[in-house]
């Protein structure tokens, strides 16, 4: 994809490497974003592998409330607890637990994937995966994400695109604007592109501070994630910073205190 990036970067409507594609074939929906990072592979592969720093930069996300580990028999089980935009605390939240497997890790690529068989709202097959390849002393990065749709999800679709989600746009282009020009995308592709392009920047901006001292990194990263989401404020703009900031330090004491009721991760979170 490196020569596509490139192209797309010069060319394409992000103004730097980055593509976009989302698409829903009856029950199937599945998403993907590729992207070229500033960072050698090296730096952060060892973090990306380690389910731990996953419960450090998925929790950026506005709906996910927490994140917790635990190990069993079959590996590792991450449980992300899915909730509104607002605060929220875990035990009123969503738990949906993935596996987490680390797919290939080499000197110049690293594959993980999180899996789950069942998901909210009666959803199935759910897949996140997640590569990077080391290109030019640069990095290549994939983030897929794809899941089978249920009556009940699709009607909670219906219902959102009718109310609270009736403006919201994605960040692809199709024909039908005033004067026969392109305009963004609605329903639920637009849904799609939205929640995987959050994936994409709470990853980026884990990447951004991981060479930062371990105390900074968490407020360091809030900062970035939010500056990212503001670059694109017709998609993903929600609340101002200071609100997102204090929902998410209350978050984080809430997931740091759940993960000692599951048990111990390798790497425990560190507080603010």
């Amino acid at each position: 994809y490196y020569q596509e990036l490139q192209e797309a970067a010069r060319r394409g409507p992000f103004g730097f490497p980055l593509l976009l594609h989302a698409e829903e074939h009856e029950d199937l929906v599945r998403a993907e974003v590729l992207s070229i990072l500033d960072h050698p592979l090296k730096a952060f592969a060892s973090a990306v592998t380690d389910p731990a720093s996953w419960c450090e930069f998925v929790p950026l996300n506005l709906n996910v409330k927490a994140c917790t580990i635990q190990r069993d028999a079959q590996g590792t089980l991450l449980t992300l607890y899915i909730g509104g935009k607002t605060y929220l605390a875990p035990e009123a939240a969503s738990p949906q637990p993935y596996r987490f497997q680390v797919q290939a890790r080499r000197s110049r690529y690293v594959a993980v994937s999180l899996n789950a068989l069942q998901g909210l709202l009666g959803t199935k097959a759910h897949q996140l995966e997640f590569e990077a390849a080391s290109v030019d002393r640069r990095t290549v990065v994939a983030l897929r994400s794809s899941y089978q749709q249920s009556a009940a999800s699709k009607l909670a679709t219906a219902i959102y695109l009718a109310t609270v989600g009736r403006d919201k746009v994605g960040f692809s282009r199709e024909p039908g604007g005033p004067e026969g020009q392109a305009r963004f995308v609605k329903g639920a592709q637009g849904i799609i592109e939205r929640n995987l392009m959050r994936y994409y920047l709470v990853l980026k901006a884990f990447l951004d501070t991981q060479a930062l001292p371990e105390s900074r990194r968490f407020e360091a990263r809030l900062g970035t994630f939010y500056d990212l989401m503001e670059r694109y404020p017709a998609q993903l703009h929600e609340m101002e910073r200071a609100e997102y900031f204090d929902i998410k330090r209350h978050e984080r004491e809430n997931q740091i205190r759940l993960q000692q009721t599951v048990g111990p991760s390798r790497s425990q979170p560190t507080g603010h």
